[in-house]
């Protein structure tokens, strides 16, 4: 689409007209402005054709950001229908010829690298030429959801490609993530040969049930800048899991490692004996989602193993635990032990069901938390923990409470933000997720208006 100075000086009359045009002479802006706007429409032009290229730059991040956020990894298959989602920035490349061109001059646009079974290498390798030397997020879904299909993927010829693709361009990598859900062994044995001084998250999702994983990333040569990356996610099943020494010996090596997260049960404690206890000194946020049918040995184990002297959050997701008993004995080394993480300010825990037990094990282990995040199913639970006789000092210094929903017991809180109040220990805020869209509605302004009677405490939501 070309625009001559005409469309240009059209659209400028049609900007000025409202400034022009006083209330009597309406129905002339009305018709002037239908005349310029057909003049527009006449030429081609339409009036987005008109923000700047800095502007537009910016609505392309943030719609490719959206997508990014909205997309679910959660389970294989999801995984593998993810390539058949279109690219957005391909899609914007599409609109027209000077989007395209706005598109193509990002590079950044194009630093996501997805890399799946059965793809066509081509596109992969457009994105490459398109990113321009940038620092690449490469994701690698190593999946199959067809169940008929035949053969074994690792000696597929398109794993193979995908395999020397990661393997040539993980030394300008700044994201790596590795699912699969059969071994690899062409790949771990070429990360033990080359080196990814640029990398700064690395997750790794074990095969389930194939025990070669254990060696993966972790041999005496670490290929890991262990000065840069700063955020690792391992996730697996103990018997596929790295053993406790490799493991240890990889958290001790990552001196700026600011983010763990531990999926399942990726590091084979059941086996061992005298696991040796390591230190993570720069470790702030600490994410432990365990699997169905857990150790009893691994949580505490964790605990028992890692030092986090800087440690400010941790997540506790137990929502895929299939029952109370899989976490019984952290709750009883919680209960007896010394608090294992002192400095932990936020704490959020996410499960189907809490027991008194829990609680109270809980609330002695993390006694210094500020802020305390629950789900949705253990609101009500919470609530009247600290609202009983004998429990009411527990957790003295908290003061937010972040709901994973609007749909409780408002009898309890408000109960809850008295007994608070009248301990000298009161909540200042609490958040609630999807409390945004029922802001307006005539029952929640009423509970909202009660609160305000009995404590000064902001609502608000996340």
């Amino acid at each position: 689409m070309i625009i001559t100075p005409e469309c240009v000086a059209t659209a400028q009359e049609l900007a000025r007209l409202p400034g022009k045009t006083k209330r009597p002479s309406y129905h002339i802006m009305d018709a002037q402005a239908l005349r310029l706007n057909q003049a527009l429409v006449t030429n081609g032009v339409s009036y987005i054709s008109f923000i700047p290229n800095e502007l537009l730059e910016m609505i392309f991040v943030e719609t490719v950001k959206a997508t990014r956020a909205d997309e679910d990894y959660s389970f294989s298959c999801a995984l593998a229908r993810l390539r058949l989602r279109s690219r957005p920035e391909l899609l914007l490349t599409s609109v027209s010829q000077r989007w395209r061109a706005v598109a193509l001059g990002m590079p950044l646009l194009w630093t996501e690298i997805r890399l799946f079974l059965q793809q066509n290498v081509d596109l992969v390798n457009l994105y490459l030429t398109r990113s321009q030397g940038q620092l690449l997020d490469m994701r690698f879904i190593g999946i199959h959801c067809d169940l008929h299909s035949q053969g074994l993927p690792e000696f597929d010829p398109d794993y193979l490609r995908i395999s020397r693709i990661i393997l040539s361009h993980v030394h300008v990598c700044r994201r790596l993530e590795v699912h699969g859900a059969f071994p690899f062994p062409k790949l771990l044995n070429g990360f033990k040969r080359i080196k990814a001084p640029m990398l700064e998250e690395l997750t790794v999702h074990y095969p389930l049930n194939i025990p070669n994983s254990r060696h993966l990333l972790f041999t005496e040569d670490l290929f890991l800048s262990a000065d840069r990356l700063t955020a690792l996610t391992l996730n697996g099943l103990w018997v596929s899991g790295l053993s406790p020494e490799n493991f240890n010996n990889l958290l001790s090596h990552l001196t700026s490692l600011t983010h763990l997260t531990l999926i399942g049960e990726p590091v084979d404690f059941v086996r061992s004996m005298d696991i040796p206890v390591v230190e993570i000194p720069l470790l702030q946020t600490m994410v432990l989602k365990p699997g169905p049918n857990i150790s009893r040995t691994y949580l505490p184990t964790v605990f028992r193993t890692i030092r986090a002297p800087a440690l400010r959050e941790l997540v506790l997701d137990f929502h895929t635990a299939t029952s109370s008993r899989d976490i019984q004995s952290l709750v009883d080394k919680l209960k007896r032990g010394a608090p294992p993480f002192p400095s932990v300010r936020l704490l959020t825990l996410c499960s189907r069901s809490m027991a008194y037990d829990g609680w109270h094990a809980l609330a002695h282990a993390f006694s210094g938390i500020t802020t305390l995040s629950v789900s949705k199913c253990i609101m009500n639970q919470l609530m009247g923990f600290l609202s009983c006789a004998g429990r009411r000092d527990a957790f003295p210094n908290l003061r937010t409470l972040l709901f994973d929903d609007v749909q409780f017991e408002w009898s309890l809180l408000i109960q809850l933000l008295q007994i608070r109040e009248a301990a000298g220990m009161p909540v200042r805020e609490v958040k609630m997720r999807g409390f945004k869209k029922h802001a307006q509605s005539e029952l929640v302004g009423k509970l909202v208006a009660s609160l305000a009677t009995y404590t000064p405490v902001v609502i608000g939501w996340t």
